[in-house]
């Protein structure tokens, strides 16, 4: 028989509760933030007052030397003052039971701090959500989190709670009689009495490495999110250095939240994995998470071995890093270069690994080779450019990512650094790129296809006017532009209720990249399903003379194109698209 990698271990919830104040179990947010409805928290409560199984815990020990493991930055005075084993799987449950037990705010997965309120009829013997109607009813534990506060006291607790039900009851002319007292009574000892409801626990070996207890994770978790490396890196910052997990999850809160001096932007929205992911490629020259996992356990690559020590010297490191990752100015100054490139919007984005990454080179320019200003801005809008048209980022990120830290560490000058980029860069957009691959991408009807968002960047780079309108791309692909209606739309040039009169039915046919330009919704509305030839009669009107040749130049349209046959205007636009960015790109050179 195979060797056991977990054993068996009942504990009961009073002792995994006091693990978790005491620091000797850690309750990191492996799966990313709390999820339960408050609704499901109700059920599992009453579930275990009936008796009823919740199921079992899964317990990491992660630390061969429990009392030498410090926590960084950390003057907690706890026995434990870095956990010796991690919660892997039933994190909810127990955070849930930790949280309303000891009526503690939880963080939910959109970083929204909130308290589980559960309230108890100790008559009924019923939990329910709480709510304002339970806080003014006499008959009612608001929060339970109340009687495991008065434990100690619990018989005075329990006789004053009979006493403010009988008032109540008094009140409306009726009387407790001495069977619903006793009633009460129990259910509320029944209730403290949960604090020793038995939980079953695995408990994984210490020696069992993270690839195994992710296999074991996913393996009891049928249809579960399988653990990667960022989890293992996020469980480390937690329990290691608590503050700056806090100090990520902030940022990523701010992202998202409209206010002056935050990180909020209308492009990116970072959750935690994006910021690991720039921090350990910046401060840490590793793409691959799992070689980043072990550099911040403390593994020496030379012998294998662990060491406390380096995994302290790193830890260190890590909150020199971050301070640079999660700078506001430097984080809006690296959004101004992506706006640069044309990529005004949120909907332009196809690969937030391209964001990622391009920060990441943001800051190793900045930070290690001491660029600033409109030179690195210039250098990194190009970068984004090319990352995000090609999809440079989009097959096997974290390998091309080290092939790029790579090859930066042989360069030791600024010049060396814009050198290197420019290099990869030329050789992604070459003739042949611009004059086949780039055609061919444009070939399909993908709604995300990188190579039509990298056509709609270079019109806004080349500042140019929406089609019949007098208005700029960059204006209304601006969020600011749009209310309860998009400012603009992707118009069908053949629409396809035209195309269908013709006999082209399939969508994938009338939905090809080509047939697209944005248009203002109101114009929109106006062609209706006219072939083209009939509704430019009118449309063409609206285009000054003198700027028609610029207008169909940006907006890759054959002369003529409204009387061309549909296959050959496809053909035809996909070759004059391609010209459109690679002239967005030389206006960014």
């Amino acid at each position: 028989m195979a060797n056991m990698l977990f054993t068996p271990v009942p504990r009961s919830l009073k002792d995994l509760i006091m693990e978790v104040e005491n620091g000797r179990l850690g309750l990191p947010e492996l799966q990313r933030g709390y999820v339960w409805k408050a609704t499901k928290v109700r059920d599992l409560l009453d579930s275990m007052m009936k008796g009823y199984p919740i199921g079992y815990l899964m317990i990491w020990d992660t630390s061969d030397s429990p009392d030498k493991s410090k926590q960084i930055g950390s003057d907690y005075n706890k026995p434990y003052s870095a956990p010796k084993s991690l919660i892997i799987d039933g994190q909810q449950r127990l955070t849930s039971l930790f949280a309303v037990i000891r009526s503690k705010k939880i963080i939910d997965e959109k970083f929204n701090e909130k308290p589980i309120t559960i309230s108890f009829n100790p008559l009924t013997r019923t939990f329910e959500v709480g709510d304002n109607a339970k806080k003014r009813a006499a008959e009612w534990i608001y929060d339970i989190g109340e009687v495991f506060a008065n434990s100690s006291s619990s018989f005075a607790y329990i006789n004053s709670k009979v006493k403010t039900m009988a008032e109540s009851r008094e009140k409306s002319g009726a009387t407790l009689t001495d069977f619903e007292m006793q009633t009460i009574q129990q259910n509320i000892m029944d209730l403290l009495s949960l604090e020793n409801y038995s939980v079953p626990t695995l408990e994984i070996n210490g020696n069992t490495d993270e690839e195994s207890v992710a296999d074991i994770f996913v393996r009891v978790n049928a249809g579960g999110k399988p653990l990667g490396e960022d989890d293992f890196i996020l469980t480390l910052i937690s329990v290691y250095w608590q503050e700056g997990r806090q100090k990520i999850e902030e940022f990523c809160r701010s992202a998202k939240i409209p206010k002056y001096g935050t990180a909020y932007n209308f492009l990116f929205e970072p959750s935690p994995t994006h910021i690991i992911r720039v921090s350990m490629s910046f401060g840490f020259q590793r793409a691959r998470l799992h070689y980043a996992y072990m550099l911040l356990r403390g593994r020496d690559f030379e012998n294998g071995v662990y060491s406390d020590n380096l995994r302290a010297q790193q830890f260190d490191k890590l909150k020199t890093v971050l301070e640079k990752v999660l700078n506001v100015e430097t984080w809006k100054a690296f959004i101004k270069c992506v706006e640069s490139a044309g990529f005004v919007s949120k909907a332009l984005i196809s690969s937030e690994n391209a964001l990622v990454y391009s920060y990441a080179m943001y800051l190793i320019g900045k930070h290690d080779y001491h660029m600033d200003g409109a030179p690195l801005r210039k250098l990194i809008a190009k970068w984004f450019f090319m990352t995000a048209v090609t999809g440079y980022y989009t097959g096997s990120p974290e390998t091309d990512m080290e092939s790029d830290l790579a090859d930066l560490r042989s360069v030791k000058t600024s010049d060396g650094f814009i050198s290197l980029l420019e290099g990869k860069i030329a050789g992604a957009f070459t003739h042949d790129y611009f004059d086949i691959v780039l055609p061919n991408n444009l070939s399909n009807s993908a709604s995300r296809n990188p190579s039509w968002f990298g056509y709609c960047a270079a019109l806004n780079v080349l500042d140019s006017k929406v089609l019949f309108s007098t208005l700029h791309t960059r204006e209304l692909f601006s969020p600011a532009a749009s209310g309860t209606k998009s400012a603009l739309e992707r118009h069908h040039l053949f629409p396809k209720a035209y195309l269908e009169r013709i006999g082209i039915n399939d969508d994938r046919d009338r939905n090809q990249t080509a047939n697209f330009a944005f248009i203002e919704w109101s114009a929109n509305i106006e062609i209706l399903d006219d072939a083209p030839s009939e509704y430019m009669k009118d449309q063409i009107a609206k285009i000054p003379a003198d700027e028609k040749a610029a207008i169909y130049a940006d907006h890759a349209l054959p002369d003529g194109w409204e009387h061309l046959e549909y296959s050959e205007f496809l053909q035809q636009r996909r070759i004059l698209m391609a010209k459109v960015i690679k002239r967005g790109y030389e206006r960014l050179k």
